[in-house]
């Protein structure tokens, strides 16, 4: 399991990470995102980034379907690889789609999760914002974390985007699935397709266990930025009524 100290990378940025400067030609690798099946919630609801209370049983259902599809289709035969954040339902998801990827055993990867909450993780909600100023409840800011020790929205953004290029240095021509959460996944966007941060809040909403793919085939030298192709975005077809027992 692997947590991260974050630091920043932004588009055209790419350069600073490990073995980046040097690279000169990449064999296509598919990066595959898989959001995770729905989970279940404290009540009352807690500020909960790794120790949530895993999947839901509609969550566990809905990852049992991927998991038929995966193994109808063979869509991902030959997975080199399956990551998942440090999340329980994550992981939970991960195990749950491993037999229809040859068996690969899951490994936890911090720079997939969600923001990090700092101070304020496992407080009640509604205990964590009578914390807060009225001027801080009305200004939400991507800028600041929820509390000391914590990371914003742009700093989680930045670790996720890093994350995702040092996976493919790491495994290339490989075909590496992650189930990762939707801050990561928005930073996927954000990062390959070199869109300004701001639309980064603007992205459709990505649907529980729906499927997200790149292919990094290459970079782009002057920006020195990964080159990656999207290939298909929030894929949820075994969800569809009639399909993979879907009711």
């Amino acid at each position: 399991m692997r947590r991260w100290v974050t630091g920043p990378v932004r588009p055209g940025e790419a350069a600073k990470i490990a073995g980046m400067a040097e690279l000169r030609e990449l064999p296509s690798t598919r990066l595959v995102l898989i959001r995770n099946g729905i989970q279940r919630y404290h009540e009352p609801p807690r500020l909960i980034d790794h120790d949530d209370l895993g999947l839901s049983d509609e969550g566990r259902r809905m990852a049992e379907r991927l998991r038929d599809r995966l193994a109808a289709t063979g869509e991902l035969a030959g997975a080199t690889r399956l990551l998942s954040s440090n999340a329980r339902r994550c992981i939970e998801t991960a195990q749950v789609i491993s037999p229809a990827l040859g068996n690969l055993q899951p490994e936890s990867d911090c720079g997939f999760c969600e923001p990090h909450a700092g101070e304020c993780e496992g407080m009640v909600v509604e205990e964590w914002l009578a914390t807060l100023g009225e001027e801080r409840k009305a200004n939400w800011s991507p800028y600041a974390p929820k509390s000391p020790g914590g990371e914003s929205y742009r700093v989680a953004l930045e670790r996720a985007a890093r994350a995702f290029i040092e996976t493919v240095l790491a495994n290339k021509g490989g075909t590496v699935v992650i189930i990762t959460q939707t801050v990561p996944l928005r930073a996927s966007l954000w990062n390959f397709l070199g869109l300004p941060f701001h639309a980064s809040f603007l992205y459709p909403e990505i649907t529980d266990t729906g499927i997200t793919e790149w292919v990094a085939d290459g970079w782009l030298p002057e920006q020195l930025q990964m080159k990656a192709r999207l290939v298909r975005y929030n894929d949820h077809a075994h969800l569809l009524p009639g399909a993979w027992g879907s009711p």
